[in-house]
């Protein structure tokens, strides 16, 4: 007989309202809604049935049953001395494989389980915690313990749920469906199994009546549709009497909660804005306290009982509420304080007042008889559309002329050489506006071409409609008068330019470029030119000009160009003069043929976020002016990328690689140029020095590209030096002269690098002691490196020596190019092989080269000059250097031979053919070849 009740409870509902299509959304007649009340009241009365019901016209007393369970369930004899007091349920498992339905059959089980006295903690709690576990993935959480999940939680037992068929509950058409549910509790202490609960239900046509009335029945009816209506039974069918077979306390089975069948709200998972009304309806045990909570944000919202067991309850948004998917928890409570929880398991609740922001970057095209207009798109995440408003006049009488939901519209009613004024607003899914636009100007036009010439005494407008303009002879804009040139407008030059000695307001869009070009194939045109406009308001935005001799030429001048693309000219932008200040950002200036950037005459302009790239010549080049150049990609171009002559500028934040043949070229003199923190392409100092010449302070660079790259001091040294290096350290031209104050001792497997041009001086009397490290000095022909006397008139043996190697070492030291004067000895070389070329060793007291011990220099393409005392070069001990190719002149001693080794001193000048034997001290024959010589001296060899 109850099976038989239970059955006539199961229904479906079918009423097509408005939709598309055939998966036309379903919701509820006044018919179907007495059925919907029935199911509430018939559960209501079902899930209270033990033997028999005790109902009264205001009671419903529910004691716990298990006899009408139709599923399955287990309870192990350990719950029985270990019952849970805390319990949490976790997300259920769904193994349909639709991935639907799992989230609403969870808070269906919550909503039956909390009739049940267990401190059961809230779910948003729950997946709070599980978040912060990193437990958010379903896989990892149903591999964690119970043990493990109870330390997380806090709880004595967690509940896991499996769910399956529910592909099926939602089509639209059906007869009957299965749905299953597997449900387990598990002890956290212990991990104990406690109980279990398994069960298929059916879902079929069929149903009772019993008819709300009044604004219940309104919200009822709108609030739920069929695929509601389903879950709602389904949940209904599988946990309603399942969880009474959970064993509770005894004391608690005499406690009688307060009975909820059902809860819903009309929201539709739909925002709401100030001034919207949330409705909320609860059916249930009558005569009994009712309120609801809209997740953490409105706690305890009364709600009034209708009818018997229907409680409504309303609140009314106000300005400056927001939440986001709230879950919506009714109560009903006794008099005694028992309390039942309920929550929606059909949705959340999203209050929004919040309008759009207002929409921005409006751009107004006139085309023939057709406006066109677009905007940046709003960062709304609700949005929802926007509306286009227009007007015959700037100020009033603007009514809607449309809507979209892109961020474009075409006005196809517009006329041309009419006028028209036009702003926008932005909406979101609650309803709420933004502020309106600025309101534009849009006025179609027949399209040309339009022919231009002369002086513009008044202001005056280029229509893109009627393009293409075609510059005739020389524009010029004067004083007093305003060209504006509308977005998309094409212009293009028979060879004459556009000068503006006035003001220019070009402002394109991403969408419509304004266009300058020659009006005649390989014939070039002279730009746009600023004369003298000094801080008037001139702007040049999204703009592309090709053809140029100079695209944008700014004499005494501080236009804006933004977004622009220079392409395709001799030269893309000349800055000149103290009143030139433009703000060049975001641009693009490429393939041009010429220097793309000169800045020169005390121009002091702001270059930002630009890529300079692939020009036949330099980059920028700087001279004689004071600008700042940050954020800029400076890449690839042919003739290096900025060359900078008795210029302070600042170099920032920029990217800086694969020019050639150099990155950056400075003065060797003056101010050193300010380029710290930008990217070089590399971290390494030595990579990036390879790639500069000149004063340039690099002692800060990016470690990668900006805005990512952070700062990275390199290891350059101040420019008075002493005491021990046990780092590889650089000495860099920016901080030239270096001077040897203290002696120096490079150890720890340390190198010294030095940059080309640097120059070291040396207090008397001091030396670089080289020990267990090195020295890599490499210069070029052009700007050498030098070492000598800290002096004005320097003496031959001012200090002891440049460099003193006294330690066997695995580090390789290198010298080239580099020119070595008036020390005591210029290498006195105790161990190692270092190797000497393309060097000038010149006017040292005792020796050019000293080699002890082992040492074995290699020795080329060098030339020895005026080293007095014991000459050029000499080796005692068991050392053995290799003199190739190198010149001796006038030296007192060329070679002085004492080693018990041979020396190889093949092809070497020796000042003159054959050598002079006195020239040339050898112990004997043996000690020393100098076969064969050369018979003049070394063109290769390095000279000042």
């Amino acid at each position: 007989m109850l099976r038989l009740i239970k059955k006539q409870l199961l229904f479906a509902f079918f009423y097509p309202s408005r939709g598309h299509g055939k998966e036309r959304q379903k919701t509820i007649s006044r018919k179907q809604l007495s059925r919907l009340a029935g199911l509430g009241l018939s559960l209501l009365a079902f899930g209270v049935v033990q033997g028999c019901t005790v109902v009264t016209k205001d009671t419903v007393i529910a004691p716990q049953i298990r006899s009408l369970f139709e599923g399955t369930y287990k309870v192990d004899p350990y719950m029985e001395a270990h019952r849970p007091v805390t319990v949490a349920i976790l997300p259920f498992l769904d193994r349909s494989g639709r991935k639907q339905g799992a989230v609403e059959v969870r808070k269906g089980f919550y909503n039956h389980f909390s009739s049940l006295p267990f401190q059961n903690m809230q779910m948003q709690r729950v997946d709070n915690l599980l978040a912060k576990a990193d437990l958010s993935d379903m896989e990892a959480l149903y591999k964690a313990t119970p043990q493990e999940l109870g330390k997380i939680l806090n709880v004595d037992a967690v509940i896991f749920g499996e769910i399956s068929n529910f592909d099926k509950l939602f089509a639209v058409m059906y007869s009957q469906v299965s749905v299953g549910a597997e449900i387990k509790m598990y002890d956290t202490k212990t991990g104990n199994f406690l109980w279990s609960g398994k069960h298929t239900t059916y879902i079929r046509e069929g149903g009772l009546s019993v008819t709300p009335v009044g604004i219940i029945a309104t919200v009822v009816a709108t609030s739920m549709n069929l695929r509601d209506i389903q879950l709602l039974r389904a949940c209904d069918d599988l946990f309603r009497d399942m969880v009474k077979t959970i064993p509770v306390p005894t004391a608690a089975e005499a406690l009688r909660l307060p009975v909820i069948a059902l809860l819903t709200q009309d929201s539709k998972n739909l925002p709401k804005k100030a001034g919207d009304e949330i409705k909320v309806v609860i059916q249930g045990t009558p005569k009994m306290q009712a309120y609801f909570d809209i997740g953490e944000f409105k706690k305890h919202v009364d709600m009034k009982e209708q009818e018997s067991g229907w409680y409504l309850g309303v609140y009314k948004v106000l300005p400056g509420d927001n939440v986001t998917q709230a879950l919506l928890t009714g109560y009903l409570a006794d008099d005694a304080g028992n309390r039942t929880p309920w929550v929606d398991a059909l949705g959340t609740v999203t209050i929004d007042t919040t309008p759009p922001e207002k929409v921005k970057n409006l751009a107004v095209v006139g085309r023939n008889n057709l406006v066109l207009l677009n905007w940046e798109k709003a960062r709304t995440a609700d949005l929802a559309g926007y509306r286009i408003y227009r007007s015959a006049t700037p100020l009033s009488g603007f009514q809607e002329a449309g809507k979209s939901e892109l961020n474009e519209w075409r006005d196809e009613q517009a006329q041309n050489s009419q006028k028209y004024y036009y702003n926008v607003i932005a909406l979101d899914r609650a309803g709420n506006e933004s502020e309106k636009s600025d309101t534009l100007t849009g006025m179609p036009m027949a399209p040309g071409p339009t022919p231009v010439a002369g002086p513009i005494e008044a202001d005056t407008t280029w229509y893109a409609g009627a393009s293409p303009y075609i510059i005739e002879q020389g524009v010029l804009v004067r004083d007093k008068a305003t060209l504006t040139i509308e977005p998309g407008t094409e212009v293009r030059s028979r060879g004459a330019g556009l000068v503006i000695e006035g003001q220019v307001k070009a402002r394109g869009t991403g969408e419509n470029l304004i266009v300058f070009a020659a009006a005649l194939e390989g014939k070039e045109w002279e730009g746009i030119s600023f004369k003298g406009v000094k801080e008037k308001e001139n702007y040049l935005t999204h703009l592309r000009i090709t053809g140029a001799r100079t695209a944008i030429a700014c004499e005494s001048s501080s236009p804006h160009v933004e977004d622009a693309e220079l392409t395709g000219n001799t030269r893309a932008l000349k800055i000149s003069g103290a009143f030139s200040k433009p703000e060049v950002r975001r641009s693009t200036i490429h393939k041009n043929l010429e220097g793309a950037v000169l800045i020169d005459a005390g121009a002091k302009p702001l270059l930002e976020e630009n890529k300079i790239v692939d020009n036949q010549q330099e980059g920028v080049v700087i001279d004689a002016a004071e600008p700042t150049l940050q954020k800029n990609a400076i890449m690839r171009n042919q003739g290096g990328g900025i060359k900078i002559h008795n210029s302070n500028a600042v170099i920032r934040e920029n990217k800086l690689l694969d020019n050639r043949p150099l990155d950056m070229q400075a003065d060797l003199t003056g101010t050193p140029v300010n380029a710290l923190d930008n990217w070089w392409g590399s971290v390494n100092g030595l990579d990036i020095l390879s790639h500069i010449r000149g004063r340039i302070n690099i002692a800060q660079i990016l470690d990668g590209e900006p805005p990512a790259g952070k700062t990275k001091p390199l290891p350059i040294l101040v420019s008075q030096l002493g005491g021990v290096i046990e780092k590889d350290s650089l000495l860099i031209m920016a901080n030239s002269p270096y001077r040897v104050a203290g002696d120096v001792t490079v150890t720890a497997g340390a190198t010294l690098y030095i940059e080309q041009g640097v120059n070291i001086l040396y207090d008397q009397g001091r030396a670089v002691n080289v020990e267990d490290g090195g020295i890599v000095a490499k210069g070029t022909a052009e700007w050498p490196i030098v070492f000598t006397a800290a002096a004005k008139s320097p003496l031959p043996g001012f200090y002891a020596a440049a460099a003193r190697f006294t330690k066997a070492t695995q580090v390789v030291s290198t010298f080239s190019y580099c020119v070595v004067s008036y020390a005591e000895t210029a290498f006195d070389i105790h161990h190692g092989a270092p190797e000497i070329s393309y060097c000038l060793v010149a006017h040292n007291s005792q020796s050019g080269i000293f080699c002890r011990n082992d040492a074995a220099p290699k020795v080329t393409y060098s030339t020895f000059q005026d080293n007095r005392g014991e000459g050029a070069v000499k080796s005692v001990g068991m050392s053995k250097p290799i003199l190739n190719n190198n010149n001796f002149l006038g030296n007192a001693f060329a070679v002085q031979a004492f080693s018990s080794l041979c020396l190889d001193a093949s092809n070497n000048w020796w000042g003159s053919a054959p050598p002079d034997e006195n020239y040339i001290f050898k112990t004997s024959e043996d000690s020393i070849n100098i076969k064969p010589w050369l018979e003049k001296p070394e063109e290769k060899a390095f000279k000042e």
